[in-house]
């Protein structure tokens, strides 16, 4: 058995690499695998050309991603040119550059399990003479093409939605994007979730027996397409956009007791709760803040929209940078050294703690995949962010339904009565939408007069306010069409938006009280 094994792979297949090298280790291979093996607070250039070189063998993911990939390249002609072995897992189909041709591989495009199952059997053996190169031409695991035959059924249904509009634009393409591995994994699940309430929204305004039945269908099919997408297949096939964020924890701390150092927290204002809970779980365990980033062994810089840069200096001490939101112009100082990604949530500060003193293991025990490119927000922040666009679409979506289904009907009415009621539905739109875009400016950016727990529990809790009115417009539109001798009921639909948000806000007060330290975390602190 190969003593230690070095994973060249594109991040666009790290879904697939995740679990490849979960099985791997499961086997008592070592894997050198980047967000598992770099350490914390050392330059990680440095770290990956020590992998390199302390390993005898490469497996290299073969797609068209790593293969125009010059840092994946530097890796595999290492491998070459010092005479090691080179293992190729193909994961996608494609022409191989000359000096690859001449090496074991083994076929992932088939199906997950028979592609391991020939790895582990070629690794365990002496070098082999390798099979003709692999062919040319698509090939995918079979839940991939049930997920495409599903994804059409709810792309069909989706029509039924258009006036949401963000259902159809979703869904319709999704069979393609599935295939094309680019779907966005949130979205779809968004829409997946929204789709029996279009139905059953749609089914209170046309009241047909064949929209009742479009309702039952929507309840099968969402969720199984849902729980489709959610299975190691798809996520091994997705691009990290089509996955959802994963975590692992590949190494336990429990019995762990870490030797005591100075720290220093050096951060903006703004994201002094974080820094707060972080030198409170270090000093629990021993350590020792000082007031001064020189005098300390160990500095901790929060990166986030407000904070960039740091005095601190790699050269005389161990630096982290611990990133908790978005910064595309960190200083180039910490950008070359081996970060701490609390993107998706600050979480398991006592991991850092305790491995504080010997972080070769950090990355590995936090089991954090890394979100790459993606937009990723800590859950609480996640689930406001989709509410809002839940509320969106319903709202904005049952005006236009509305519309479309009375409009005919309002042209009875007298001209001023007719324009009063359109102004009305005109301004409610108005003020919706701007408070939506506001609140979610506030909330993912953190800037803005929504940057506020405060402000935004209050914007929250007018939500239904704002709902009521535009149920109050539906049924005053429909006394009028009733007073010149036309029965409508079509405002029955219009509650629907109004039942969901006020179950939503009680919801999300009760989520607020539950998670009140991660949202305290992330909004950023008054001055």
């Amino acid at each position: 058995m190969t003593d230690n094994i070095f994973i060249s792979y594109s991040r666009r297949e790290m879904g697939f690499v995740d679990d490849l090298v979960s099985d791997m280790e499961k086997q008592g291979f070592n894997v050198w695998l980047d967000y598992r093996s770099l350490v914390p607070g050392t330059p990680w250039k440095e770290q990956i050309e020590k992998g390199l070189n302390d390993s005898g063998t490469v497996l290299l993911v073969v797609s068209n991603a790593s293969l125009v990939s010059e840092h994946v390249k530097l890796e595999w002609m290492h491998f070459i040119q010092a005479n090691k072995r080179v293992m190729l897992a193909v994961f996608e189909g494609v022409t191989l550059p000359t000096e690859l041709r001449n090496y074991e591989w083994a076929d992932f495009r088939g199906g997950y399990q028979s592609g391991i199952t020939e790895l582990f059997q070629k690794l365990k053996q002496p070098l082999q003479s390798p099979k003709p190169i692999p062919a040319l031409g698509f090939k995918a695991p079979p839940i991939v093409w049930v997920a495409c035959l599903v994804s059409i059924a709810c792309a069909w249904l989706s029509l039924k939605a258009w006036w949401t509009l963000f259902i159809p634009w979703i869904l319709l393409p999704l069979p393609y994007r599935i295939i094309k591995r680019n779907y966005n994994y949130k979205q779809v699940q968004t829409a997946l979730v929204m789709l029996p309430l279009a139905m059953f929204f749609q089914a209170a305004l046309d009241q047909t027996i064949f929209s009742v039945i479009l309702i039952f269908w929507s309840i099968f099919i969402s969720p199984l397409l849902f729980m489709i997408l959610h299975s190691s297949g798809l996520q091994r096939w997705g691009k990290p956009e089509a996955t959802r964020p994963k975590f692992a924890n590949p190494y336990q701390t429990e019995n762990i007791t870490p030797k005591p150092t100075t720290f220093y927290t050096d951060y903006s204002l703004q994201d002094q709760v974080a820094a707060q809970d972080l030198a409170a779980e270090l000093k629990k365990f021993g350590h020792q803040q000082t007031n001064e980033i020189n005098n300390a062994s160990t500095a901790f810089v929060l990166i986030s929209r407000y904070k960039s840069e740091t005095i601190a200096d790699p050269d005389k001490q161990i630096v982290f940078p611990v990133i908790i939101q978005t910064n595309d112009n960190m200083d180039k100082k910490l950008s070359s050294i081996q970060w701490i990604d609390f993107r998706p949530g600050v979480r398991k500060l006592d991991v850092i703690a305790k491995l504080l003193s010997n972080p070769s293991e950090l990355l590995k025990a936090l089991g954090i995949r890394p979100v790459s490119s993606q937009t990723i927000y800590p859950p609480t922040v996640t689930l406001m962010n989709f509410f809002l666009n839940f509320l969106g679409v319903f709202t904005i979506g049952s005006t236009i339904k509305y519309l479309q289904t009375s409009l005919i009907l309002l042209l009875n009415l007298p001209f001023f009565s007719l324009i009063g009621t359109l102004f009305s539905f005109g301004i409610h739109i108005v003020i919706f939408s701007t408070l939506l875009f506001l609140m979610q400016q506030g909330i993912t950016t953190r800037s803005g007069f929504f940057a506020s727990f405060y402000r935004t529990a209050l914007g929250f809790a007018s939500m239904p306010f704002l709902l009521f009115w535009q149920l109050r417009i539906s049924a005053q539109a429909d006394a009028k069409l009733q007073a010149v001798g036309i029965n409508i009921l079509s405002s029955f639909a219009a509650a629907i938006p109004f039942v969901l948000c006020l179950l939503g806000v009680i919801a999300l007060g009760f989520i607020f009280l539950w998670n009140y330290r991660d949202i305290k975390r992330w909004f950023p602190a008054k001055i």
